[in-house]
């Protein structure tokens, strides 16, 4: 078995520059203008399957992905990002004004421990391990667009780029970057990073 993903993360929203894990912002003026050149994008890919996180800035995202093509949005609300429970739609300095006790303490330790009563990052690694197997599974031989966020993509490659040969600078993850990913004999590999939308465009799969 062997298929082809390509891990796209959601467009713009207002929480921008905030915690935004459960929160469910749709996408915003600029987010929505940035539709029609994601889809451009990857209209070269012969999706068979187009996944989404159930959060509305990433169904958003994947609803033109999938219309493009002639398909049906597979909804999946394991591919959320990870939950920041008490922190969600707050920004980083308005956590340190509030407790920076412990927002120093995660900080220091992450991903050790989570957000006030927040997901784990194991449990959320191993969530969205799993769910990318699952995939896999299901789209055995093809090639699927997955439309998630940003934490799920830095979660996911942190896990599969390990090589020497496999560079990826994990630190970015804009608004509609896409990032090409193989499952094959049991084993994922990164292909293609395009981390920006000016960055060099992905091959098309074969």
């Amino acid at each position: 078995m062997s298929c082809t993903l390509i891990l796209v993360r959601h467009a713009q929203t207002d929480l921008a520059g905030h915690f935004c894990g459960h929160s469910d912002p749709a996408l915003n003026t600029q987010g929505r203008l940035q539709l029609a050149d994601l889809s451009e994008r990857l209209s070269k890919f012969p999706f068979t399957r187009v996944f989404s996180s159930d959060l509305q800035r990433a169904h958003q995202t994947a609803e033109p992905i999938a219309k493009h093509c002639g398909l049906k949005v597979n909804v999946l609300p394991s591919l959320r990002e990870i939950a920041f429970a008490k922190w969600e739609g707050l920004t980083w300095a308005q956590i340190m004004a509030q407790d920076p006790v412990y927002a120093q303490h995660w900080l220091d330790l992450y991903p050790s421990i989570p957000a006030p009563g927040g997901e784990r990052y194991d449990d959320f690694r191993d969530r969205i391990q799993s769910t990318m197997d699952a995939i896999a599974r299901e789209v055995r031989e093809g090639c699927a667009a997955v439309v998630t966020h940003a934490g799920v993509i830095r979660t996911f490659l942190s896990e599969i780029v390990d090589a020497p040969d496999q560079p990826a600078d994990l630190s970015k993850c804009d608004y509609t970057s896409c990032w090409e990913v193989r499952y094959e004999a049991g084993k994922w590999s990164l292909l293609k990073s395009s981390t920006s939308p000016s960055a060099a465009p992905l091959a098309a799969t074969k």
